[in-house]
């Protein structure tokens, strides 16, 4: 990781609540006079819950760096939807009708990253390991801080939460650059040399982050956190089901899943109209925005930053006949002197085009919701063996009957099951966290689909994970780069 050391600026905590951002390298200096320290930032639930609130509103608001431009959060933080946009582009799921060298996400959509050229990989590394560092802040605050007006169930909290954001830092992390450096600490001394740790070794500090937090947190939706806008045990258990089946962890997989879905009281499959919106039951995570923030408004970062994306034929192409997702989820575009006709993501209904500022918000951005658990159990099921077929076939269908499709019957062969669980999370999933481009990468699908589209070629097979920001590699010579970019 960069020579550079991130700290929290507790000034800022108290009065944003945001958490700090980074320093061009580590200086020995005096906490100065307008700062908190950090024992000072634990000496009661009441500021921890400050500091934490900067954990989340990092996530979706961005810190120091990133007020520039409110007007380009969701393309700058990966958990405001640079995963989404940029995976997006790189899969079969989003592009630019025109295919202009100067358009925005052109390397992605052609599969053409290079040092000189990298598109927007580097800010999903610098805003992840940001969230990242953010977390190891808190972890260690916590288990450092001696008062006892923090009190042992707000410390487990905190320390729970941190651990579930460490793990959704690195789950993208893993799965975008393959070899990351695993940061655990804020000593500059522990980090400043760091080796890349090998997807293996990534994936299990997930897991352990993971397991860990579900011990400490709560499986409720209550107090601060009715809108569902913090992590709880569900959040996490949702996680590792999703990071058990892309270890091939099947059993655990489905276990964790099963669970979820077991909790009717408090979640269910919403119409596709109320899925993202304040309301839905379907959530089990989600960021809220800053209505405020410059020009975006009461938009999502990322609808905001979706707006003019439009969506692949290929994509469009895979909707079944009367899938209500396609008229619900998309918006048809009709061609103009500025806009080729095509179909533009709808999921969020508030974009740059109708954004009110001090608007209501009635929708927050969704990070986790049930429907993916279904299709995690679904997939789970099928590959813990062909005899829980007609399960499996049930879970399908209980997404396809919202979708308005009729049900898939029980006499599917095996072969015709799994193509069917991967039709419905790429028509289910789509523009949503870069899901269709971990899943090709995982099954092995991607160069089968990528290679067979025209604008893709010739077809790369080293561009399946993003080049590891040259700067990086400078500042730690400890850092692979992925083979191909050199």
């Amino acid at each position: 990781m960069k020579k550079s050391t991130f700290h929290i600026a507790a000034a800022g905590i108290l009065l944003s609540g945001m958490l700090a951002t980074g320093c061009n390298k580590m200086l020995d200096i005096k906490d100065p006079v307008n700062s908190i320290t950090t024992n000072q930032v634990f000496q009661s639930d009441d500021q921890a819950a400050i500091a934490l609130n900067g954990l989340y509103s990092y996530l979706i608001n961005g810190g120091q760096n990133e007020l520039t431009s409110f007007a380009t959060l969701g393309n700058d933080l990966y958990s405001a939807g640079g995963i989404t946009l940029a995976a997006g582009h790189s899969a079969d799921e989003l592009f630019n009708p025109s295919l202009s060298g100067d358009d925005l996400y052109y390397v992605e959509t052609v599969n053409r990253l290079t040092l000189l050229n990298p598109g927007y990989s580097p800010k999903i590394w610098k805003s992840a390991y940001k969230g990242i560092f953010n977390a190891n802040a808190l972890i260690e605050g916590v288990k450092a801080a001696t008062s006892k007006e923090f009190t042992q169930a707000y410390r487990q909290q905190v320390l729970g939460e941190a651990l579930a954001v460490r793990a959704m830092g690195y789950f993208y992390l893993v799965n975008l650059f393959g070899k990351v450096p695993l940061a655990l600490s804020i000593d500059y001394n522990d980090t400043k040399d760091l080796p890349s740790a090998s997807p293996d070794a990534v994936y299990q500090q997930i897991i352990d982050d993971l397991e860990e937090a579900s011990g400490y947190l709560s499986e409720n939706y209550n107090g601060n956190n009715t809108e569902r806008i913090r992590v709880n045990k569900w959040y996490v258990k949702a996680m590792l089901a999703r990071v058990y089946l892309f270890t091939k962890n099947y059993e655990k997989a489905w276990q964790n899943a099963n669970e979820v879905i077991g909790r009717t009281d408090l979640f269910q499959l919403e119409s596709l109209e109320t899925v993202f919106s304040i309301s839905s039951r379907e959530v089990i995570f989600r960021l809220k925005q800053n209505n405020i923030s410059g020009t975006q408004g009461n938009a999502t970062p990322e609808q905001y930053s979706m707006t003019g994306r439009y969506l692949t034929p290929s994509l469009m192409n895979a909707f079944e006949a009367n899938d209500k997702r396609k008229t619900a989820w998309t918006e048809a575009v009709a061609s103009g002197p500025f806009t080729p006709a095509g179909f533009l993501p709808a999921k969020y209904k508030i974009n740059s085009t109708n954004r009110v500022i001090n608007g209501y918000r009635s929708e927050y951005y969704v990070v986790m919701r049930l429907a993916e658990m279904y299709l995690v159990r679904a997939e789970a099921n099928m590959l813990r063996g062909a005899a829980n077929k007609n399960a499996v076939i049930d879970d399908l269908n209980a997404i396809r009957k919202r979708a308005g499709l009729q049900d898939l019957p029980y006499i599917l062969t095996d072969q015709q099951v799994t193509d069917a669980i991967a039709h419905e999370r790429q028509t289910e999933l789509f523009a949503e966290w870069g899901h269709r481009w971990l899943d090709l990468k995982r099954t092995n699908k991607a160069t089968e689909v990528l290679s067979a589209i025209a604008y893709k070629q010739p077809w790369n097979p080293y561009q399946l994970l993003y080049p590891v920001p040259q700067e990086e590699i400078q500042w730690d010579n400890n850092l692979s780069q992925n083979i191909g970019y050199n």
